[in-house]
């Protein structure tokens, strides 16, 4: 007697997949805006014809598909929501899920630092506060001088050398910690080992006990546009340091890459 047949494992597994196969319609349709055949698009996602077509019709009747001609284009709902997603990825609002990301995995304090317009000091646009019970707290929308953060030596040490040198002749430094640079010797010292080890490391450079770690964030002009940087206790920061420098630069370079950066990170910087 013949055996029924359960087929419901390969209904799961069509099921599963489609959202991932849905994606990647919209993502093909996107990069080929004169638009695909059904049988390219066979070809180019390695599906049985029938299948995407079924896709397709569905993604039709809410308008994520436009079809003419027997050729399939992004349809007017796709595009709404492509716009949505760019608006998304603007600075500094893409950095947030790279910046929780970083935060998940070492428990500190994550701070985005950009210049100020004044550019002699750099604004926290965005922290994510750390979940470990001994913290380094801070607040967006705070600002410090750029000379005594690692964001801020980040932001120096890239920038244009003109700028640079106006600004080391103008600075007053004021000793705000232990570990304030408060020569321009010193801080030129300093921007030379962020361009050469490409993050910035500072000690009680601000806070008493606190130790940071930052990384340059680059925009699609290949500008550093700001700092990403990891701040701790002193006492946990120092025995983490090199796992905080390889989660900085880590951050740093995937939020560039949002931004547009398509080139070697990080930069090699002007010389002072």
């Amino acid at each position: 007697m013949p055996m029924l047949q359960n087929d419901t494992p390969a209904k799961t597994e069509e099921t599963t997949r489609s959202p991932l196969r849905t994606v990647q319609i919209l993502h093909e349709l996107a990069l080929n805006p004169a638009g695909v055949s059904l049988a390219d698009l066979s070809v180019r996602l390695e599906l049985p014809k029938t299948s995407l077509f079924r896709l397709l019709k569905t993604l039709e009747t809410g308008s994520y598909v436009s079809a003419r001609n027997a050729t399939y284009t992004l349809g007017t709902a796709a595009l709404k929501l492509g716009a949505a997603i760019v608006r998304n990825r603007q600075f500094p609002n893409c950095a947030r899920p790279v910046m929780h990301a970083i935060s998940e995995r070492c428990g500190e304090t994550i701070i985005l630092g950009t210049p100020a317009d004044n550019r002699h000091q750099v604004v926290y646009a965005e922290v994510i506060d750390a979940t470990n019970p001994l913290r380094f707290i801070s607040k967006a929308g705070s600002t410090n001088p750029l000379y005594g953060s690692a964001s801020g030596q980040v932001i120096l040490a890239y920038m244009d050398s003109n700028e640079l040198a106006a600004y080391l002749k103008a600075v007053k430094l004021v000793k705000h910690a232990p570990g304030t640079i408060d020569t321009v010797a010193e801080l030129k010292r300093r921007l030379d080992e962020v361009r050469a080890t490409g993050v910035s490391f500072s000690l009680e450079g601000l806070v008493e006990g606190v130790f940071s770690v930052a990384a340059p964030v680059i925009d699609a002009n290949g500008i550093v546009a700001a700092g990403l940087s990891i701040s701790a206790p002193s006492s946990r920061g120092l025995k983490m340091k090199h796992k905080f420098k390889a989660l900085a630069l880590e951050g740093g370079e995937e939020i560039s890459r949002l931004l547009g950066y398509a080139g070697a990170y990080p930069l090699p910087g002007p010389q002072a």
